[in-house]
């Protein structure tokens, strides 16, 4: 018994079309799957192809009706239910012993989630199972759940997800694959391969399509990338001949422009230190100037505030005087308040009487004017008061008239002229507005052309035209009942059907008057009044909408003033009704100019009843009430004298309150003792601060005799001190400024000094410097030195337009930009610029000397691996060869595969060795390489020598490095006698995989152990070629996977497991009929109980 260890297994699924869940079991040698079309057969190698490569480089191996993709596998669901599948293989590593690889599909998307499930923890060394996985095992509660899920769900295993490539490295770590499928050729190989054997997506024999199957790109590339790093190697050192050339050639164009700069420099500088000397003795000069003029400031400043501070001294003097009369004077207050208390009640009582007084002058006049009769005095007072109360009622109205907007609207209404005769007939006025209203609106509909209820609309689609004054006024007369159908409750008619209207119009006309007509509706006879325009009249309907715009214009013009005016009415009536006694009130008005013009007696002017009958009652005391008044008069005047003399005292008393104690209504005079105290303090501190200060207090008082002699102009004084001492403070300010200017301005020049010259110049600042060497504009000291400058900036710029620098660059900066390989730095001695620059020019020359031909060499080595390729590809290709004539490859017919290669005419071999021969003659620029002794393009001198050599013209470098250029692959079938034949699909398919073989023994690696498959579908179509290929495949220990309508080949009791598959291509979970399984001597339809009692030793 073989040990083609690792091995299949078992191939499972979960959820796949044609297969649903199920468990196939494959032999060590061969497995056979038999079936109609559709019985899902095919699926088997595009399953174990999706498992071994990935869904990256799957494709189906069957030509379809339809492209068959990864998620295609899945069993559609129904409703929103996501399709989700899996298929695993059970690889067997050693008896017993069992990894799991495999593939989780979703119905969302081509891309497969691949899977490795084992024994261990350790996924660089994976440990085997002792049983094999089903899919019964990655069902969970009879669901399919999703890879993530399962990985943390099951545990009886450790399951685990990985991206491709990780995924393939592990299985060749642990050789279950022999290939190497993390490199993407090898993989795109080893797809390709898989899907050849199955006869899938057809396998291309061409020259091109065959030595990329054999070969590959790798061995092209890594020659290609040696290459590539050669060239740029050449590249340099050619280039670090010319850039030795070239910069000689800079120096000797550069050193000129180099002194030339020198010298400019030199001269600019001595200009500029001129200016930058007398700038700098001109602003130390204009600074001390300003610091003495702020020393003069700084005494007028002392002595004003020595002044202010007399003044405020004064002030002081004054105010104790002042607050010591506060004192004196609220104490006066106190001592005639107590003398006077019982003085009070006079004034009281002095008014009474002067009152009773006034009223019995005023009724003295009352009795003058009505012949002294009492009676006559009251009626006169009834009678003038009651025009008087009328007057005010109606002011009220009108004003109530006026503050609602109606005064005009009310003097121009009926309600004024005739109040119950308006109120009687207002209800009707209201509702003859209303059904003008109605009438009107009723019209604009009927004026309306867009309006579906028009009759217009009717009249225009279904009446001849032009319309008479009767059909016209019938047509508005109904238009108001309208087309539809009132509400019940609301009910009146209405004119479902117009036609029927105007069907026999003239005959139902009874009687015609000037004004209208009589019209029979069934026997109820209505009057139906003339349009009073006539606007339908004319011939073409067309023309009848702009006067139908016309009238309906003048119609909303006419309802607008409507609507208006019976708004105007009501709202009139209700704001009427709302004034209380309105009745009474409007035959006021009706009075109006008499009552407003009427006025009252001045001494009944807002007399009450009561008010009148107590003068009448003080008249009749009127002796008794003169006496009182003599006898109060005389004491009265006493208590006015007193009283005024205290008002005084009080006036005085607030006044200096308001000065002294602002905002205080009364201060008790142990406050303002207080007061004068502190003052007293303050006063004796300041006179002493003057003391001190040694104030000349007369020469003050000369000064300002005028201005001290009130506290009022001492306060003034102090005022225009103040504005004085803030002037000088403001003053003083400005000569700070001036000052801070002068020492900016002094600072910027020591800083150009050192920017320029290093401060080499000397800036002592005696000398005296009175004129700005920035003031005088083109002809000023520093416009010159500028000048100077700029024309040194402006040769700079001349001499590199690139510079990096700006126009402050140094002679050492521009040393470094001109000639960077003579001055690596800016740090330069200005005196030995000449001696350096000699230097370099003998050291560039020297080492151009040294610069040889040492290039040439690389190159050659390029070509030798591209030759060395070459005959390592042509060994290859003679090896396969032999390999396809052995005896056990013979395919039907006598017929075996042969494999030959032609030499390219397109690029002949003899092409390497010459120009490998003719590269070292290049060192000394003869033969081939006559003429490129200027070429640093390797690609183009490699090109031309091709074309110098018979190559044609068309051609590219990477072609002429490509090993597999020169030569052109022949893949065929022959005869013993060496004849061609064109074979059968049988013959064809058998050569193809036997090439296959060959193509794996080249990319597999040596010693190296993995899965071998061979899936070959439609196999009952090789015939005998199917027996060949089997024997084969035992030998090189191969698993056979055939797919197939029938079983190809002899069938052996132990040789093969046999499936014979249903077609189930329409069938779902409860349609799903499962295949027969064979297995040796043992047929079940229950492959699951099968595999269930299989035996250990099995």
């Amino acid at each position: 018994m073989q040990n083609n260890y690792p091995r299949i297994y078992s191939l499972s699924t979960i959820g796949i079309k044609q297969h649903f869940n199920a468990d196939y079991i494959f032999h060590q040698y061969r497995t056979d799957f038999s079936g109609e079309s559709g019985s899902g057969k095919s699926m088997v190698a595009d399953m174990i192809q999706l498992i071994l490569v990935g869904s990256g480089e799957f494709k189906s191996a069957t030509q379809g009706n339809k492209h068959r993709d990864v998620k295609g596998m899945l069993i559609s669901r129904k409703g929103k239910t996501l399709a989700r599948g899996y298929v695993f293989l059970n690889v067997e590593i050693k008896p017993k012993k069992y990894i799991v690889i495999g593939a989780y599909i979703e119905g969302t998307s081509n891309a497969a989630e691949m899977f490795i499930i084992q024994d261990g923890y350790d996924w660089n060394e994976l440990a085997p199972l002792h049983k094999p996985i089903l899919n019964k095992d990655l069902i969970v509660d009879n669901k399919v759940d999703t890879l993530s899920n399962l990985c943390d769900t099951i545990q009886f295993a450790r399951m685990k997800s990985f991206r491709r490539k990780t995924y393939h490295q592990i299985l060749f770590d642990n050789n279950i694959v022999s290939l190497d499928l993390t490199k993407s050729e090898t993989l795109k190989t080893y797809a390709n391969i898989l899907r050849s054997f199955s006869r899938g997506k057809g396998f291309k024999t061409e020259s091109e399509n065959l030595k990329k199957f054999l070969f590959g790109d790798d061995e092209q590339n890594a020659i290609l990338q040696k290459y590539k790093e050669e060239v740029n190697n050449i590249s340099n050192d050619f280039h670090e001949h010319i850039r030795y050339t070239d910069e000689i050639k800079l120096i000797n164009d550069k050193q000129i422009l180099l002194k030339t700069a020198l010298e400019k420099q030199k001269e600019y500088k001595a200009i500029y230190a001129n200016y930058i000397s007398k700038k700098f003795n001109y602003w130390n000069c204009f600074r001390n100037k300003t610091i003495n003029q702020k020393v003069e400031i700084n005494a007028k400043l002392e002595k004003k505030k020595t002044e202010q501070d007399f003044v405020k001294k004064e002030i002081l003097r004054l105010e104790i005087i002042e607050l010591k009369e506060l004192v004196s004077t609220q104490e006066k207050v106190r001592s005639l308040t107590e003398k006077h208390k019982d003085s009070n009640n006079i004034e009281a009582e002095f008014f009474a009487i002067s009152q009773s007084k006034l009223q019995i002058e005023v009724a003295d006049k009352w009795f003058i004017s009505n012949d002294g009769q009492i009676k006559k005095i009251k009626e006169w007072f009834a009678a003038e008061s009651s025009k008087n109360e009328n007057k005010l009622a109606l002011l009220n109205f009108k004003k109530y008239l006026s503050d609602n907007n109606i005064l005009d609207a009310f003097e121009k209404s009926n309600w004024l002229s005739n109040y119950q005769k308006e109120n009687a007939l207002y209800s009707e006025k209201i509702e003859g507005f209303e059904r003008q209203i109605s009438e009107l609106e009723s019209l604009s509909k009927f004026s309306d052309s867009s309006d579906s209820e028009s009759l217009v609309n009717w009249a225009l689609d279904n009446l001849t035209f032009p319309l008479s004054r009767i059909q016209e006024s019938t047509l508005k007369y109904f238009q108001k009942f309208g087309k539809i159908k009132p509400s019940e409750t609301n009910s009146s008619r209405y004119v479902p059907f117009p036609e029927l209207l105007f069907q026999d119009l003239s005959v139902n006309i009874k009687k015609k008057t000037k004004d209208g007509f009589w019209l029979n509706l069934d026997g109820v006879y209505e009057f139906i009044t003339y349009s009073e325009d006539q606007i339908l009249n004319v011939k073409s309907p067309e023309s009848i909408k702009e006067s139908l715009s016309k009238y309906k214009e003048n119609i909303e013009d006419r309802l607008a003033k409507l609507r208006v005016e019976i708004r105007n009415e009501e709202h009139l009536k209700k704001t009427l009704f709302n004034f209380s006694n309105l009745e009474k009130h409007i035959e006021l008005f009706k009075r109006k100019d008499k009552l407003l013009n009427y006025k009252i007696d001045d001494s009944l002017a807002n007399l009450t009843q009561d008010s009148f009958d107590l003068i009448l009652k003080t008249y009749e005391d009127k002796e008794n009430v003169l006496k009182q008044y003599k006898s109060l008069q005389k004491e009265f005047e006493e208590f006015t004298s007193w009283k005024s003399l205290l008002e005084g005292y009080r006036k005085s008393i607030e006044k200096l309150m308001a000065i002294h104690f602002e905002n205080a209504n009364s201060v008790d005079t142990q406050v303002v003792s207080k007061k004068i105290d502190s003052n007293s303090q303050k006063l004796l501190e300041l006179e002493k601060y003057l003391k001190e200060k040694k104030f000349n207090k007369k020469l003050f008082l000369d000064s300002y005799a005028k201005e001290i002699s009130t506290q009022h102009k001492l306060t003034k004084l102090k005022y225009e001190l103040s504005a004085k001492i803030k002037e000088l403070d403001i003053r003083i300010e400005d000569k700070d400024k001036l000052i801070s200017v002068a020492q900016e301005e002094i600072e910027q020049t020591e800083l150009l000094n050192e920017q320029l010259f290093n401060s080499s110049i000397d800036l002592i600042g005696n000398k005296e410097e009175l004129t700005n060497p920035d003031d005088g504009g083109y002809q000023s000291v520093q416009s010159k030195a500028n000048r100077s400058q700029q024309a040194y900036i402006e040769y700079l710029k001349l001499i590199t337009k690139d510079l990096p620098y700006d126009e402050t660059a140094t002679i050492g900066q521009l040393a470094n930009y001109l000639l960077p390989t003579v001055f690596p730095s800016s740090k330069v001695d200005e005196d030995l610029i000449s001696n350096d620059i000699v230097e370099r020019l003998s050291k560039l020359t020297q080492d151009i000397q040294e610069i040889g031909s040492r290039k040439v060499d690389i190159i050659g080595s390029v070509f030798n691996d591209v030759y060395n390729v070459y005959r390592k590809y042509l060994t290859k290709i003679n090896d396969i060869n032999e390999y396809l004539k052995k005896d056990n490859k013979e395919i039907t017919g006598g017929n075996k595969a042969s494999l030959t290669f032609k030499k390219s005419i397109h690029y002949p071999e003899n092409w390497l060795s010459t120009f490998r021969k003719q590269l070292q003659t290049q060192m000394n620029y003869t033969g081939l390489f006559s003429d490129l002794r200027d070429e640093i393009d390797i690609n183009k001198m490699m090109i031309r020598a091709f074309q110098k050599l018979g190559g044609g013209t068309k051609v590219l470098p990477e072609d002429l490095m490509n090993p597999t250029s020169y030569f052109d692959l022949v893949f065929e079938l022959k005869l013993e006698n060496e004849d061609i034949n064109s074979g059968s699909n049988g013959q064809t398919y058998a050569a193809n995989a036997l090439l296959c073989l060959a193509r794996l023994s080249l990319i597999e690696e040596k010693g190296k152990d993995g899965l071998k498959i061979m899936p070959i579908d439609e196999a009952e179509g090789l015939g005998s070629n199917y027996d060949m290929l089997h024997k084969l495949a035992k030998k090189e220990e191969y698993q056979i996977i055939t797919m197939a309508i029938e079983t190809a080949g002899e069938i052996t009791d132990d040789g093969q497991y046999i499936y014979i598959m249903n077609e189930n291509n329409l069938a779902n979970i409860d349609s799903f009929v499962p295949p027969l399984g064979i297995f040796s001597d043992k047929v079940t339809e229950d492959i699951e109980e099968y595999i269930n009692t299989l035996s250990d030793d099995e």
